[in-house]
């Protein structure tokens, strides 16, 4: 078929759109908007395969990214259309799972509502990244819908666990799904317009306690404040941060105002007002670069957080106790001369009239399994903007899923023509663990 962006259906991707917003799938509460993907993968016509891994088997993996959301069971669903003769198989993929909506006196509506105002969609997870996963499957389906008179194979997958850990896409991969190119419809869009993402930072969590003395407050000079401690620990990690982001080289990751963040996201202590802060509890986050895997990223902020703060009696006497929590895959990079890359431009700029433009990101996702673990040349596009993702009044234009939709149509279209063995990435990704 010469051009199957006729076989989109824009109010499609509204209606389901719509209905995925409508599902609050906080992440570990994933299954009805993965079941929902399934059904509708089922009804276009495409081999389905619907299964849960157990956490269990999971935490013994030696990929094991780590999870902060307590779970049992792992949902996940790949739909693969075939083509008529052998291929090369293109992946379109994404996470259903979203981040809780926080405080709704924000909201100028129910954060689940699906409410349509124009050309836009609000609700949690509309720009991240249900609109994604709604252009990703549209695509798909002009392959199952349409004449199947293509090379290769053309594959969907949907998964849970993406913004505590990664554990959804390591499960797909050991499922043994697996691609010769792979784009994850992450949001991407800045100024209205979707960038290739083809360079990504890696992102850890964990938590800090910080041990102090209990004292009487009226005495607490006799004591020591778990809370002033923190205090010079802050210090240190922004020390820290500043000092690996100096010393960034590579220009997509320069092009940012601060690639790699180490983020203080919550903070708990004490027990009482009239007694001295006895122990405080610190949850960060910290980016991993480009060179180095999550195991050398734990190593040197352990390092740095030592020598920081070897000066401090206390601390040194007391130290900081460190819990590495979720590491997820690491950072990622595939060349930006890749085809890959040169086709989603070429598709980018038929679907929006310039092409998009190339850049790096500061935050880790599931790419970097499909590049360090499977080795597959990935990159990210997708309609939203990440500037809406976590927001309250999360919102994605329709418009720009549309039109991200007729570009990843066209760019998979390009890469089935093309011989496997074009795509593959030269040398081997360092692993993550």
């Amino acid at each position: 078929m010469k051009d199957r962006t006729t076989l989109i259906d824009g109010d499609r991707i509204r209606d389901r759109l719509v209905n995925l917003v409508r599902i609050p799938s906080i992440t570990g509460d994933e299954e009805q908007a993965i079941r929902h993907i399934a059904d509708w993968l089922s009804d276009g016509g495409a081999e389905v395969d619907y299964w849960y891994d157990g956490i269990g088997r999971l935490l013994m993996d030696p990929a094991y990214p780590g999870h902060e959301v307590e779970r049992a069971w792992v949902p996940v669903v790949a739909g693969m259309i075939r083509g008529a003769r052998p291929g090369p198989t293109v992946l379109l993929t994404g996470h259903v799972d979203v981040v809780p909506p926080g405080d709704y006196e924000q909201w100028s509506r129910d954060p689940y509502s699906g409410f349509v105002d124009g050309d836009r969609v609000y609700g949690r997870g509309a720009s991240d990244m249900k609109s994604g996963i709604a252009a990703a499957l549209e695509a798909f389906e002009t392959f199952a819908r349409g004449p199947r008179d293509f090379p290769g194979r053309v594959v969907l997958i949907a998964v849970p666990a993406e913004e505590d850990s990664g554990l959804g896409t390591l499960a797909a991969i050991r499922r043994g799904w697996t691609a010769d190119a792979a784009i994850v419809t992450e949001p991407t869009c800045r100024d209205g317009y979707p960038e290739i993402i083809v360079a990504h930072a890696g992102a850890m969590s964990c938590l800090l306690e910080i041990p102090g003395a209990a004292a009487h407050a009226s005495k607490r000079l006799k004591g020591e404040s778990a809370l002033e401690h923190y205090l010079a620990v802050h210090e240190v990690l922004r020390n820290a941060e500043a000092a690996v982001n100096a010393n960034e080289t590579h220009p997509l990751m320069q092009e940012l105002q601060l690639p790699y963040a180490t983020n203080v996201g919550l903070i708990r202590g004490g027990s009482w007002s009239s007694t001295v802060m006895d122990s405080l509890q610190v949850e960060l986050r910290i980016g991993v670069t480009l060179n180095e895997t999550t195991a050398e990223a734990k190593e040197r902020f352990e390092r740095a957080l030592t020598e920081g703060l070897s000066h401090d009696r206390w601390l040194t006497e007391h130290p900081p106790r460190l819990h590495w929590r979720a590491a997820g895959f690491g950072s990622a990079e595939t060349p930006s001369d890749h085809p890959l890359v040169d086709y989603l431009g070429d598709a980018g700029q038929v679907a929006f009239g310039e092409r998009p433009h190339i850049a790096g990101a500061p935050y880790g996702c599931d790419m970097s399994a499909w590049v360090r673990i499977a080795n597959t040349p990935t990159v990210l596009y997708g309609p939203g903007d990440i500037v809406q993702a976590h927001a309250a009044d999360e919102w994605v234009s329709l418009t720009t899923t549309l039109k991200v939709t007729q570009a990843l149509v066209r760019t998979t279209a390009s890469l089935l023509e093309l011989d496997p063995s074009a795509l593959q990435l030269s040398g081997t990704r360092k692993a993550s663990v």
